[in-house]
């Protein structure tokens, strides 16, 4: 299955792309999916456990199972004032 992603802010800039494709297993839920990010990407592991997900457009939990070609947002909390 494949999954598109999208990063923002200070994940964006720790991967340096606001999207790609990443090809996972059928059944995986969004936590099986941040674990897969976080070997790829470690240096992302603590922004990742902070954000907010959503799929489609609809914010979720972790415990969502992925369909193929959903699009995955992580949306890191945004500092300012």
């Amino acid at each position: 299955m494949k999954v598109k992603i999208l990063y923002f802010a200070s994940l964006k800039d720790k991967v340096k792309k606001s999207y790609e494709y990443i090809d996972i297993k059928e059944g995986n839920s969004i936590k099986d999916l941040k674990k897969l990010l976080i070997n790829k990407y470690p240096e992302i592991k603590d922004i990742l456990d902070k954000s907010m997900i959503a799929v489609n457009e609809s914010y979720v939990q972790e415990d969502i199972i992925l369909n193929d070609y959903d699009t995955v947002a992580f949306i890191p909390p945004v500092g300012g004032g």
